[in-house]
């Protein structure tokens, strides 16, 4: 009897201490919070918090840059493959005379801006071999002036660029090589953004276009390692003020391309102090135009840039590192142009005509310098632009400059 009562007394020790256990662990419970609990959704890519409460959670690794697949992000346009993104950018501006076109390769991704004048076939082909291009990533046509697409067709129909960026109609030559290539032809407006393999490049104009070629040139600024490159094209008048604006915002242009060709009526001082180009490449050959004019060049040697031209220099290429580095080589001389001579027939600083741009205006019989117009045009031309139908009609300069602008591409005497 008192076993069974000793066991009943020592069992019911056992429970009382069973229960104040439960107690305590009630109790510690409802005083401390669990804020990770309260706070935090459950993610499949989280990890748990058993498992490592304060490791933090791995980043998806992003898809190569370019690769083409997925969405583009707002105002981005995909461009070719992406592979090799992480390394170097070559620019070559390609010495075809009396024209533009520009080769950028960065990492796989090659791009041709422009297609230099009709006979650029050779120039191309040796600048396309010497970089090991199979096939164009794409094109960009700055304007459809025959001294930038005149060589474009061929390129084309043999190296099948997959887009081309145009802004306008393209020609109907350099429509059917694009048809024939199965290119995308892509048309893009101030503020796209695109991207060649490691670099990205921004349209900065037209906004809109005029129906005038030359002003309605689309402009890139291209960004590789850091380094920036801004080509123009032909651009000229109020599109280039805004270009001039937008770059005012940012760094300094490492490399600018020259607007057509050193004329006197691109590149002013305003859109050299907003863009302060360190080296300035100058596509130009032999012409009767004048180009580069005295008063371009020395407009560019007065802000502070490294001039260049394809004339004097022959082929420029610029080297960016996948650090930054820049490097540049030519395919001539490597001196860069020093004074702001008359060189092709150049126009003096005063505008008069010299060497073999002085045929392209004529003397009247009073001594009075002769210009020509068309029956429809709202230019005024020197003698021999390509522009000049056969409605060409005699004006006095004179009479011409209320009424008519000066025709960009043969920069007649203004």
């Amino acid at each position: 009897m008192r076993f069974a009562c000793a066991l009943a007394s020592m069992l019911a020790a056992s429970a009382a201490v069973i229960a104040g256990c439960g107690s305590a662990a009630t109790s510690a419970g409802t005083s401390a919070t669990p804020p990770a609990r309260a706070t935090t959704v459950a993610s499949p890519l989280s990890p748990t918090p058993q498992a490592s409460p304060t490791k933090k959670p791995r980043a998806a690794k992003p898809p190569p840059a370019g690769d083409g697949g997925g969405t583009a992000a707002p105002g981005v346009q995909k461009s070719g493959s992406g592979k090799g993104a992480s390394g170097a950018t070559t620019v070559v501006f390609v010495d075809v005379g009396q024209g533009d076109a520009t080769l950028i390769k960065s990492g796989s991704w090659t791009g041709l801006v422009d297609g230099g004048p009709a006979g650029s076939k050779p120039a191309l082909e040796a600048a396309l071999a010497k970089l090991g291009v199979r096939r164009l990533s794409a094109v960009v046509v700055s304007h459809m002036h025959a001294d930038h697409t005149g060589g474009l067709a061929h390129v084309v129909s043999e190296w099948r660029p997959r887009t081309a960026y145009v802004a306008g109609t393209p020609t109907s030559a350099l429509a059917g090589a694009l048809r024939g290539a199965g290119s995308v032809v892509v048309q893009v407006r101030r503020g796209a953004g695109l991207r060649f393999g490691a670099a990205r490049a921004e349209v900065l104009s037209p906004a809109g276009l005029s129906g005038d070629a030359n002003s309605d040139t689309l402009v890139l600024r291209l960004e590789a390692g850091g380094k920036s490159f801004l080509f123009t094209g032909d651009c000229t008048g109020p599109n280039e003020a805004a270009v001039g604006a937008i770059c005012a915002r940012g760094p300094p242009i490492d490399v600018l391309k020259v607007a057509h060709h050193g004329s006197r009526y691109s590149t002013s001082s305003a859109f050299l102090a907003q863009t302060r180009p360190r080296v300035a490449v100058i596509c130009v050959g032999p012409n009767s135009y004048g180009h580069p004019t005295p008063a371009t060049v020395g407009r560019l040697l007065a802000a502070g840039s490294r001039v260049y031209t394809t004339w004097k220099n022959g082929g420029v290429t610029f080297n960016v590192s996948a650090a930054g580095a820049l490097s540049v080589s030519f395919g001539r001389s490597s001196q860069p142009v020093k004074k702001a001579t008359a060189a092709g027939g150049a126009q003096s600083d005063g505008g008069a005509a010299t060497g073999a741009a002085a045929g392209a205006a004529s003397s009247g019989a009073s001594g009075g310098t002769i210009v020509y117009v068309t029956r429809t045009g709202e230019c005024y031309h020197a003698n021999g632009c390509r522009y000049l139908s056969s409605s060409r009609k005699r004006i006095a300069l004179k009479d011409a400059r209320g009424t008519y602008r000066p025709c960009s591409v043969c920069d007649p005497p203004i």
